[in-house]
């Protein structure tokens, strides 16, 4: 089914997206230094996680953007394709699923455009915080098929082992074949 073979590219796009701010290199705690004192979650970590996902995607760099999810990550995916007849929705658990459809995805787009990307985050309490990220953009897969692409990307980041890392992740979209242009 071809709306299948859709959620991939999809879903990368999703997981890994935001507009582009500078990113400050952090020092590398150590791990008794993390025990004893770790710094609240802020917006700006949160978007420094952001920025690497994007910079990780940019570069299809299938390591670098699972380095920046939990081990333990879950992901849903909604897609509905082309007119909302077909939805098509995927679950992923762990390292090893989000890899998979990672390299399948980095493999079948070919390029993209960002029509439209906004960001917006929460900070739930020093530990958890939440990063919707909305965007519309144009691909083309590998095969030469143009496409256009919607979504609303709901990111769940917290601290595991010290670190902030995306622990799950919601994606809701839209997927049609962009009309050709004359």
């Amino acid at each position: 089914m071809k709306s299948k073979f859709l959620v991939y590219p999809a879903l990368a796009f999703c997981l890994a997206t935001a507009i582009p701010v500078s990113v400050k290199a952090m020092p590398v705690a150590l791990p008794t230094e993390v025990a004893q004192a770790t710094a609240p979650l802020t917006e700006a970590n949160i978007q420094a996680v952001i920025n690497l996902l994007q910079a990780a995607r940019n570069n299809r760099d299938v390591e670098g953007t699972l380095e920046l999810m939990a081990p333990f990550a879950v992901t849903v995916v909604t897609v509905e394709a082309g007119n909302g007849l077909s939805t098509i929705t995927t679950h992923l658990e762990g390292v090893d699923a989000h890899r998979q459809m990672l390299e399948q995805s980095f493999n079948q787009v070919q390029t993209r455009e960002s029509l439209r990307n906004y960001v917006t985050i929460d900070i739930i309490d020093d530990n958890f915080g939440i990063a919707k990220i909305y965007q519309m953009e144009n691909f083309e897969t590998s095969e030469g098929e143009a496409w256009i692409a919607a979504s609303q990307t709901v990111l769940r980041l917290g601290r595991v082992d010290g670190q902030v890392l995306v622990t799950s992740a919601t994606v809701d979209g839209w997927i049609a074949a962009r009309p050709s242009q004359n």
